[in-house]
């Protein structure tokens, strides 16, 4: 189980998480804008899922050997989907913003909660 590589990625992605967040506000708020999707949409959501990709399995086998009380396999499952969407949505301007917020916080909370949780037994 490679820890410190969990920890990265862990870490990339929330600052990913935290563009998406940005870039939602900043669609949101000028509805004229629409993004280019070649230039701008596809290269964030292949970053994104590029890491994503490479973080489900390193959480899962941390959660399989480290057995952490309040994580579980499921939830990474649904985090890694949120991570795809998320990095999607956040350029339509029709997306909405209690909804999206929400998916940014869910995202957010299990990522801290990881990074506490290693910080505590490391």
């Amino acid at each position: 189980m490679d820890i410190n590589k969990l920890m990265k990625i862990t870490e990339e992605l929330q600052e990913y998480n935290q563009q998406a967040l940005k870039t939602h506000m900043e669609v949101s708020e000028n509805p004229d804008y629409s993004p280019d999707f070649f230039a701008e949409v596809k290269p964030f959501a292949d970053k994104v899922k590029e890491s994503a990709d490479e973080w489900k399995p390193l959480a899962e086998q941390w959660i399989v050997e480290e057995k952490p009380d309040y994580f579980y396999i499921k939830q990474i499952d649904d985090t890694h989907e949120n991570l795809l969407i998320s990095s999607v949505l956040a350029f339509q301007s029709d997306t909405k913003k209690k909804r999206f917020r929400e998916m940014i916080q869910s995202i957010e909370y299990i990522m801290s909660g990881i990074q506490n949780d290693i910080r505590k037994k490391y």
